[in-house]
């Protein structure tokens, strides 16, 4: 199955640019290999530029009205069967779409809601599970069949999941939790001051939209910052660092 997994991002160079290429760099190391990246940049005074395999660029000239309409056109711009959401800020360990293959298996959607929580303090296991719409896998035809996400900036995830929960015609896999030892989402906290879970306004995307721009042409350069997996394995107990790939 062809895999398209979907970054959208808006205005992270130069200071937050190294967040865009550990993202590029979680998809550079998959073990999955039909697959590809879709980046779709709308921050006008900014072109993105970025040479790694399988990764397809996208730089449009003017800012989407919302960040559902963001997320649609760059589903329509990939040519997988499946869609993984790829969060900008966040870390995607080597076997996030195997994985998430594996347990679609013929489904319409897929997610864990089970992931690594990162911030200043350190990593935890143990925190509040959210829905997490960066861990999902869909399908181009469940997506399609709802109709795509909805048109707004705030919760677009959320009814994204309960339109897919709606329709009958698709195939929700649910079970069994993913162990931790399994999980392959890190969720970033307190890395960037746009986050935009982080707020419970619906004008925090225009908001972000009238922010300072750093104006250029921005090479990226994929890296980790630090070895991801070893520090999520070190983070189980000692009986369960162990670490298969697919």
């Amino acid at each position: 199955m062809r895999v398209s997994c979907i970054l959208v991002t808006y205005n992270r160079p130069p200071r937050f640019q190294f967040l865009v290429e550990e993202a590029v760099e979680s998809f550079l190391r998959q073990d999955y290999p039909d697959r590809e990246l879709v980046l779709l940049n709308d921050c006008p005074a900014q072109h993105l530029v970025c040479d790694a395999p399988a990764v397809v660029v996208v730089n449009v000239t003017r800012r989407f009205r919302t960040l559902g309409e963001k997320r649609n056109a760059a589903i329509a711009l990939a040519d997988g069967d499946a869609l993984l959401p790829w969060d900008d800020d966040d870390i995607m360990l080597p076997w996030r779409i195997s994985a998430s293959v594996e347990r679609l298996a013929g489904a319409g959607y897929y997610n864990p809601s089970r992931f690594w929580f990162l911030d200043p303090v350190g990593l935890h296991r143990d925190h509040v599970q959210g829905l997490a719409h960066g861990c999902s896998i869909f399908t181009r035809s469940a997506f399609d069949a709802v109709g795509g996400y909805p048109h707004i900036s705030l919760g677009e995830d959320l009814g994204l999941d309960a339109a897919f929960r709606a329709r009958p015609d698709v195939e929700i896999v649910e079970g069994p939790e993913l162990a931790p030892r399994d999980w392959f989402y890190v969720y970033r906290w307190g890395v960037s001051p746009v986050h935009m879970s982080g707020r419970s306004d619906a004008r925090w995307y225009a908001d972000i939209g009238r922010r300072p721009v750093t104006p250029g042409c921005y090479s990226l350069r994929p890296h980790w910052g630090q070895d991801y997996v070893t520090r999520t394995r070190d983070a189980l107990p000692t009986d369960d660092q162990r670490y298969e790939p697919g």
